[in-house]
């Protein structure tokens, strides 16, 4: 005969939402969005796979391998491991396929070369495709970073890949929210050390930096709380699709679509008509 079960008498763990940029740069590009991926969970029904997406997502796996094998690999075997990691998801032609497979190539072995004078300016990599988490208070920020540098004056450098570009600045770097929520992590996670982003094309080998100090995080960290409350007092449930700039190029398109279509049957539905 088994004994009867005592509830236990502590309190259920309520964990704290957790914020990212991505899921922040999600709501202020359209809230019913933000409410289809988060909420419904409606992004494996939608959301498709693209050649950009697959392609930076190879070229991550590459160099995540290469810094976690002590940064050992000849550039052709970076080629060659890059080769077996490939995801072919996205591309619409073969053709469009090799193009960025040679150009993958290409960017390994740059990156190789680069490597090589970073460690000679003794910077050491410090860690690679990092999830970085703060305690905000209401909530959690989180970031996965694509690489943390560390200098040998102690400065701690957040780098991040870019794979579909050629140029960046640093008024790119300082307006970003991703780079900025990165820069906040760190900092509150290590308050001793100077921190700073730096965005890095991985196709030219152009780089571009900023440091989020001061009154500057201040504000940002201020801003960050209040999209944070913003998004946490939102009643997601009486929202409706409206057209913005993003609907363009938005996975959700079909199914707004299919909402304003139906909308203007029942607008005809209500409308009266008269003989003549």
């Amino acid at each position: 005969m088994c004994a009867a079960r005592i509830p236990s008498s502590r309190p259920p763990i309520v964990r704290k939402p957790t914020f990212s940029p991505t899921r922040f740069r999600t709501y202020i590009e359209c809230a019913l969005k933000y409410r289809y991926i988060y909420q419904d969970k409606l992004g494996k029904f939608y959301l498709k796979s693209r050649a950009g997406f697959s392609f930076g997502s190879t070229l991550h796996h590459v160099l995540q391998d290469f810094h976690a094998e002590g940064a050992t690999q000849t550039p052709d075997e970076m080629v060659a491991r890059m080769d077996v990691n490939w995801i072919a998801a996205g591309y619409e032609t073969a053709e469009q396929e090799q193009v960025h497979k040679a150009a993958g190539a290409e960017i390994v072995q740059a990156y190789h070369s680069a490597h090589l004078e970073r460690a000679a300016a003794q910077v050491e990599t410090w860690a690679t495709e990092k999830t970085l988490t703060s305690d905000m208070g209401r909530f959690k920020l989180s970031g996965r970073v694509d690489r943390i540098d560390r200098h040998a004056d102690g400065r701690l450098e957040i780098i991040d890949y870019k794979s579909g570009r050629q140029e960046t600045t640093p008024e790119e770097v300082a307006s970003s929210l991703a780079m900025n929520c990165y820069q906040l992590i760190l900092s509150r996670l290590y308050p001793e050390s100077s921190v700073f982003a730096t965005i890095y094309c991985l196709r030219s080998g152009v780089q571009a930096s900023y440091s989020l100090q001061g009154a500057a995080k201040e504000a940002f960290e201020r801003d960050v709380i209040v999209l944070a409350d913003t998004i946490l007092d939102t009643d997601f449930a009486p929202l409706r699709p409206v057209r913005v700039e993003a609907c363009e190029d938005c996975d959700f398109i079909s199914r707004c679509s299919r909402f304003w279509k139906m909308q203007g049957r029942e607008a005809e539905v209500d409308t009266p008509h008269f003989d003549e």
